[in-house]
């Protein structure tokens, strides 16, 4: 019996993953024997929501607190800036990229995720828990948001999420007085997260996905009014060949399209996931024109069992259905490769007809299992993370369904 590699976690929520996500996996399958016991390790890689009202969930805040609370508020007729670019800082101990942002005028920071819609905080006071200092909670500053509470689940943890409403911004307040009006800011509802669901995906995350089913409690993207974004995880030198402005890593935010409209360059999103399958959120996914293993393509679905990848920068490396898991362990077998996701490259096709390619060795892979997550799926899911992304500067319009990639 071969000695296998113990199993490692993939997620950037664990250190690793998102819309929900806790992986398990073989990092590197030198004895492709032991992938049966990685099997075993499976992550639901996207998120389930069900509501709860229990009045008892809601934060406890005295009347004495509540009334010398000092709350920060904007002036309502600036709001957010029309386009910001903010860095984002790698940290290793997560291996994701993290953003830092104000709420109620205090600084915390989250994992920049592609794969979830919302703006969080969490529960906690500790600046340095949970392997990085997401921030201080402080009830007393929030407000009530009108919405009831929630139950998220992240793979098999669960916990309850309580919905507030306070003073959001990318820059700290010039006056330290949180009762002067602030400008480049909004009121936002936010979630604030307990232990249980930090414990389990890693840490904290702020949400780019925009548009959701009207059950879902309100996106960072569709509250704020930004509909085009770029995750840019390209690092100065890069930026330098490219002409890009700025010194390393980071987000942009606009209230308009990013990619010109006659720039064909672009890969079409596609809503399927939420419009036959009824996934809750409208996920960043494509159609993809091939699928190469260690140079050997894998067999994708059909049309009748469509295969779509959904781009996810709150995943360390990649997620892929059961069916093109084991497909790919047969045919690894079958030539007696040393490595099971070797070199992997995934193409797409742009509205322009060239050929865009990504690609990674050695990313941490894990099967989604054999439970579709969604009614009616039949097809293949592919979730690309940062093993795929990083080095790259990645666009989204989201009202126009567009997706463009510049890298070196």
């Amino acid at each position: 019996m071969p000695q296998c590699k113990p199993i490692t976690h993939v997620r950037s929520r664990d250190r690793e993953r998102k819309d929900a996500k806790v992986l398990q996996a073989v990092k590197d399958d030198d004895d492709i024997g032991c992938i049966e016991a990685a099997m075993a390790g499976r992550r639901n890689a996207l998120r389930k929501m069900t509501t709860t009202s229990s009045a008892f969930l809601l934060p406890s805040i005295s009347p004495v607190a509540a009334a010398l609370a000092s709350t920060s508020t904007c002036i309502s007729a600036a709001g957010l800036p029309d386009i910001i670019t903010t860095p984002l800082e790698y940290v290793p101990a997560l291996g994701a990229y993290v953003v830092h942002y104000y709420v109620f005028g205090e600084r915390f920071g989250a994992v920049v995720d592609t794969g979830s819609p919302f703006l969080a905080v969490p529960s906690t006071c500790n600046k340095w828990a949970y392997k990085y200092k997401w921030g201080c909670y402080k009830p007393e500053l929030t407000k009530d948001s009108g919405y009831g509470n929630t139950v998220e689940g992240f793979d098999n943890n669960q916990g309850t999420v309580v919905w507030r409403k306070a003073t959001f911004s990318f820059h700290e307040s010039d006056d330290n007085d949180r009762n002067e009006p602030q400008r480049d800011c909004q009121d936002l509802v936010f979630g604030v997260f307990g232990p249980a669901l930090l414990d389990g995906p890693g840490g904290l995350f702020l949400g780019l996905i925009k548009e959701t089913d009207s059950w879902i409690r309100p996106s960072f993207l569709g509250q704020t009014g930004y509909q085009s974004f770029c995750v840019d995880l390209r690092h100065p030198l890069q930026q330098q060949q490219e002409g890009a402005e700025g010194n390393g890593p980071k987000l942009v935010l606009s209230k308009y399209p990013l990619i010109p409209p006659n720039d064909g360059n672009y890969v079409r999103l596609v809503r399927d996931l939420n419009r036959r399958y009824k996934a809750p959120v409208v996920h960043y996914a494509a159609s993809a024109a091939s699928f190469v293993v260690n140079g050997l393509p894998l067999q994708l679905s059909d049309k009748t069992r469509p295969t779509y990848v959904i781009f996810d920068t709150g995943v360390t490396g990649m997620v892929v259905s059961q069916e093109l898991f084991d497909g790919r362990y047969l045919q690894a077998r079958k030539n007696k490769e040393k490595s099971l996701w070797g070199q992997v490259q995934v193409s797409f096709t742009t509205a322009g007809g060239q050929p865009i390619h990504l690609a990674a060795s050695k990313p941490v892979t894990t099967p989604l299992g054999k439970a579709t997550p969604w009614r009616r799926f039949k097809g293949n899911l592919i979730i690309l993370g940062l093993a795929f992304l990083d080095g790259r500067a990645m666009t989204i319009d989201t009202v126009d369904g567009k997706l463009q990639f510049q890298d070196q």
